[in-house]
């Protein structure tokens, strides 16, 4: 049986589409084996940040060897309000909506359970002909030499680089306005803005290529690699 990997993007608190997205992987999985790559930017700005993390904790448990969740630039964002620092920052970037949805004042009264996940999370990693990682690379630098702020916030400077990193950059992190992923040559963009009205997207890959085979968004929907220039270009 093929192992299929599935990459999803930013989901910033978007239960229900996080919730079916995962049903669709899943009957589209069939036997196969299956590894999920969450590329982080689970909570801020949707209503549901903490059942989005709760269902990402115990999908995780079921499967550790199964489950990534990558570190995105929120998760850090809380974690610095957490330790008292930077907190208007992280609220002023929808760290309110995720208060909300703990029901608590401040950031250090998230349950230390959900606290100790989110220092956990790695910021990187690679399967081989692919880099997850939540917002880009600094192009030209070693992939091992990366630095954690580099892959947390980078935007302009990755996103306008079309070099060969050595591997497909797989990433979220800038809200693509079309609702598509982004596929280019060197990279793969997956946060088709979930939290704007967009869908939640997962890119699928398999052992045979380096690209992906196929596009599941979470009202099922299957697109196809050529498909999805298609969509692009028109």
């Amino acid at each position: 049986m093929a192992l299929l990997t599935y990459a999803i993007g930013d989901i910033h608190g978007t239960f229900t589409k996080l919730a079916n997205l995962l049903r669709h992987c899943a009957d589209h999985c069939g036997d196969n084996d299956f590894r999920f790559v969450f590329v982080g930017d689970y909570i801020d700005r949707g209503c549901r940040s903490r059942d989005v993390v709760k269902l990402l904790m115990e999908t995780q448990a079921s499967a550790p060897e199964q489950v990534i969740c990558l570190r995105g630039n929120h998760e850090d964002m809380l974690l610095r309000a957490a330790q008292g620092e930077d907190e208007i920052l992280w609220l002023d970037n929808g760290g309110d909506a995720t208060l909300r949805s703990y029901g608590v004042g401040a950031a250090a009264d998230i349950p230390p359970d959900h606290l100790g996940w989110f220092a956990r999370l790695p910021y990187a990693i690679s399967d081989g002909p692919r880099f997850y990682v939540h917002a880009g690379i600094m192009p030209g630098v070693p992939l091992q030499r990366q630095s954690k702020a580099v892959m947390l916030w980078i935007r302009e400077q990755f996103l306008l680089d079309s070099r060969d990193h050595g591997k497909l950059i797989v990433h979220g992190h800038t809200p693509i306005v079309s609702g598509i992923p982004e596929l280019l040559p060197n990279r793969l963009n997956l946060d088709t803005g979930a939290c704007f009205g967009g869908p939640l997207s997962a890119a699928v890959f398999d052992d045979e290529a380096v690209g992906p085979r196929a596009f599941i968004l979470d009202d099922g929907a299957i697109v196809t690699a050529p498909q999805l220039a298609e969509l692009a270009s028109s």
